[in-house]
This record gives structure tokens, sequence and C-alpha cells, in this order.
């Protein structure tokens, strides 16, 4: 059998999905009553609020903020587990014990226990139906990041991580069934139409998808805000952890002189040595980290440690790469990110409904029927799907299964009116008169709460608005008291002209949020409020010229929030 190219591998993880074993991954646990207390001291996430079978990315660092480890944390009901690199496991134990004193936590290193598969992809949810697992606890795996499942008679744990862009799974296999479970994995697979990713592309989908690897494109000697990581990373609000003094200082001085972003070259290049600096006018203005030929963008990308002054989106650099001559545009990370799996699902349920009124009820597997079910694979919560395909088995003679089709949607959405009102009408066609009756009086029931429950929001959100007008106008005061004291605050004008623009007072918002800028020209924030305010009045030239120079300001500074939120009102402006 011929070998796939990277590229096609690449091709078919993006179409349906890919698998490797995932070799160099290991798990930790950790268990005690102090374990989350422990843990929220301890890493830069919010442990505490983490629910129960969730879990979050996170940080150990050391005292002046450098990265020490990067890892998935997920709870599991009262303990815990880590997903990292089997070459990070020993230093997180060491640290985890440095700094255990009196608190009731353990500690342990499974990963001689097991090991972990992992399957990638738009179609994954595919494979992880074949569990064995009733409706209603298959339904509650889908939505958890952690969950316990049987797949071809053997036990896995589940946890949801991508490593490629795409949704993902990572399975943690027993030691003593691995052989077996890699064996039926791979005919699974095989039959559902994933590849087998190859380590060259593992790594291509990685740099495409702009997911950071401690060791690769950063390491110890880097500051968390220098990976780009902090924002999914840390919480600024949870109170202490190791290094929290100095990344909030680091934070409140703007960005660091370096921070990984993309660089999208003109050509495909000869690969970059590592670390090879692409020098500009004679200085280095990037530092190579992780480098590949993306199939999908059909270009040459790199993870790269990028200078302050060079950090701006679409900025071209032109200059010398390993002595030859490079020109690379920046870009923020990721460079391809994958349609959303309920939006492509919505386009395929779309395109079996504008194909079913041209085909045979005498053929029941038809075109629509295909779509309909592909897109159930692709977001098992996809309410009008159901219904969509319950109805056209139901008229095709598939009584049966349109029945628990509708049975499946009762049971991910209680309050699903339609379900209920299908269920009647398909026991009437079954001759099951009393069950008709039943399920058209819990569809009335349904029907009578709902209409109770969106008045009372409706209520609410009048109240809501009110009040937070009514708490605007009193910070408009509060900042008009300021400027009448002193006119120059930069604070006050910054404040009083967001207020003014939130109240829809947008002429008299302009000349304060310019003398904001004026004051402070690296308040991105003033930048995204002032766009508000030019595009309300129509003035789409001053609104575009203002988001330009906010990307610039929140590019060079790291504050990736209002740079996503002004990239996204650019490309629409832009577009308009």
């Amino acid at each position: 059998m011929m070998q796939m190219t990277a590229s096609n591998l690449i091709a078919t993880l993006r179409d349906q999905g890919g698998y490797f074993r995932a070799s160099e991954y290991g798990l930790i646990e950790i268990y005690g009553k102090d374990a989350p207390q422990f843990l929220q001291a301890q890493t830069t996430n919010d442990v505490l609020k983490l629910n129960e079978c969730s879990g979050q990315l996170s940080c150990l660092l050391d005292r002046k903020a450098h990265v020490m480890a990067l890892f998935h944390l997920y709870r599991r009901h009262d303990s815990f587990r880590i997903i990292t690199e089997t070459s990070q496991i020993p230093k997180i134990l060491n640290h985890f014990t440095e700094y255990k004193f009196n608190e009731t936590v353990e500690f342990l290193d499974l990963t001689e226990t097991g090991g972990f598969f992992t399957v990638q992809g738009p179609m994954v949810f595919k494979l992880i139906r074949q569990a064995d697992l009733v409706d209603h606890q298959l339904t509650a795996c889908l939505q958890q990041d952690l969950c316990d499942l049987k797949l071809w008679d053997t036990p896995v744990h589940a946890f949801r991580k991508s490593v490629t862009g795409e949704v993902g799974y990572f399975l943690w296999i027993a030691k003593s069934q691995m052989a077996a479970f890699q064996a039926a994995l791979k005919r699974a697979c095989s039959l559902l139409g994933f590849a087998e990713l190859s380590e060259e592309a593992q790594s291509i989908a990685r740099i495409e998808a702009g997911l950071p690897k401690f060791g690769v494109d950063f390491n110890e000697e880097n500051l968390l805000p220098e990976t780009g990581l902090e924002e999914r990373v840390a919480s600024y609000t949870k109170g202490c952890f190791l290094g929290q003094e100095v990344l909030a200082r680091v934070k409140s001085h703007g960005s660091p002189v370096r921070a990984l972003v993309g660089l999208r070259f003109d050509a495909k290049l000869k690969k970059p040595q590592l670390n090879s600096s692409l020098e500009v006018s004679g200085e280095d203005a990037a530092s190579i980290r992780s480098y590949c030929f993306s199939p999908t963008l059909q270009s040459s990308i790199a993870i790269a440690l990028v200078r302050r002054e060079h950090r701006v989106p679409e900025k071209v650099l032109v200059g010398q790469l390993d002595g030859a001559p490079a020109q690379a545009t920046v870009t923020l990370l990721p460079f391809y990110e994958a349609e959303p799996l309920p939006v492509r699902a919505k386009r395929l349920y779309e395109k079996a409904l504008t194909l079913y009124p041209s085909e045979s009820d005498q053929v029941v597997e038809s075109e629509a029927v295909g779509y309909l079910r592909e897109s159930l694979e692709l977001d098992p919560f996809l309410e009008d799907a159901y219904e969509a395909l319950g109805v056209i088995l139901s008229k095709r003679g598939r009584l049966d299964e349109a029945i628990q089709l509708m049975k499946r949607l009762a049971e991910i959405n209680p309050d699903s009116v339609m379900a209920h009102t299908n269920l009647s009408v398909f026991y009437v066609q079954q001759g099951l008169k009393e069950a008709a009756e039943e399920e058209k009086a819990i569809s009335m029931s349904i029907r009578m709460r709902l209409a109770a429950k969106q008045a009372n929001l409706a209520k609410q959100e009048q109240e809501d608005k009110e009040k937070h007008r009514e708490e605007t106008l009193a910070r408009t005061e509060m900042f008009k008291q300021v400027l009448a004291i002193d006119s120059e605050d930069e604070l006050a004008n910054y404040g009083l002209g967001s207020c003014l623009v939130e109240l829809e007072q947008f002429e008299e918002a302009v000349p304060l949020l310019l003398k904001a800028i004026s004051i402070k020209p690296i308040n991105s924030q003033a930048y995204l409020s002032l766009t508000s305010a030019y595009e309300a009045l129509g003035q789409k030239k001053e609104a575009l010229e203002t988001l330009n120079k906010g990307i610039e300001v929140a590019s060079k500074r790291g504050d990736m929030t209002p740079l996503r939120e002004m990239q996204d009102k650019l490309s629409k402006l832009a577009g308009a």
C-alpha cells in the first residue's frame, strides 16, 4: 500500500480525521482533600472555577514568571489529572513536592501504567459514538472534557484535547490492553476514512493550528507573556500564585520585547535552522521556532519570537534568513482555524433541506438523509436535524427509527417541544393513542413553561438594561466631576467618552476619546470605543484609520482581546 504524503494526511485530517499513538504524553493524578486549594496556589489558571469533568490549559511559573511547565489540567470529581509531555513530568512532580507543606494532597505518575492514543478531526464524534454507552451516558460524555467509556470492550478514559486545531480526544488505555486496542482503533479509523498521522503531519497540523510547544517554541527562559498563551492559561483575578506579582507587573507595563506570533512567507523556503534569525535592516527582527510548508494554506509558515516594533498584524518584513533573501508577513496565531462543527453541521442540514423536495420517498437512504446523518455526527445536539431526519424517515416507512431519534432528542433536551410533538404524531401513526396523548400533553406543558420562562427573561433583561443605564449615568457624573478639576485626566476622558458611547451620545464621545488617546496613545480600549462612535456616526474613513492605529498599538502591547475585536471590526468594515 502506497504511503500517503504529509499533504494528503493533513487534507484527510481536516476533512475527516486522523489518529496516532501519543507516546510522548504521560498522565499525572493529583488527589486529596486539599488538592483544589493546592493547585489553585501553584498553577496559573483558576482551578476553583473548574467544573467536574472539565479541563483547562495551565502553567507552572517560577517566582520571576518564567514558564516552568505547560499542561492540560482536568477535574475528575474529587481528584485531578494532568496530561503533558513525559519530558515535563519529573519537573512538575518535583515542583509540587517542593511546595507541598502540610496539605493533604498526593501526586502519582501513571505514565508507566498505560498510554495514550489520540483521535482528531471533524468526524471524531462518529468514533466516540461507537462506545458501549446508552444514549444519556453518551450525550453526557460528548458534553464533557473528561469521561469514562468502553470502546471495543476496552475501558477508556477519554480526555478532550486538540493538538491539531481540530476537535480531538486523548484516549488513555491500560498497558495490558494497549496492543488489542491499537488494532481495534486502527480498524475503526480505517472504516471511517481517518488517516494515521506521521510525525511530520502531526508537526504540520500543530503549526497550522498555532499551538506553541514547550521545549520547541519556548522554554524556561521565556516569560509567560512572551508565549502568547497568557489569556488562555492565566487568571489575573483568582488571587496569589507563584509568579503572579511579576506577571501582573509585566502586564501593567505593556508587552514584552519579544513574543510568539506567526510569520507567513511569500515563497517556499529551505527549512530554516532552529532559532534562525530573520534579519531586517541588519537587525534581528524574529527568531524562527517552528517551521513548515502548510498544505492547507499553500505557503511556508513559522511560529516565531518577533520583536515588539515588528509585531503588527499584516506588517511585511523584508530581510535575510540563513543568509538568503526572505519576505514574511506577520500574522496572529492560529494560521488555520477549523470551521466550528455546529456551523458545518448546520450547513449540511440546510443542504439536506434543499435536496429533499426533489427526492422520492421510495428511496430511504437518499442523499438528503445522508447529509442529515452526517450533520448529527458533527453536532449531536442539532435539534433541527433530528426533527428533519425523523420526519423524513417516518414518511419512508422507518417509523421505529424515527421514534428512536425523537426519544434521543428528548434526552438531549428535555424541553424540546418538537421531540414530544413528533412522538405524538408518530404514535398516532402506530395506533398508540394513549402514548400519543401523553406526548401531546408533555409538549403542551413544555410550551407553557417555556412561554412563562421567556416572559420572565424578557422582564429581567429590561430590568438589567435599566440598571446598567443608571450605573452608566452615575459613572458619567463621576467622570465629569474629575474633569472639572483636571481636564487632562486621561482616565476620566476615556471613562466619560466610553460611557457616552454606551449611552449612544456619539458626537459628544468623540472629542473625549480623541483627547484620551492624545494623552495616552497606548490605551487599546480607547481606540475600540472611538471606532464604535465613528461607526455609529457613519464616518467609515475615520473608523478605519482608528482601527489600523489601534491594531498597531494593541499588537505591540500584547493586548490580545481588544486586538482581536479590532481585527474583527476591521474585516467587517473593510468588506462593507
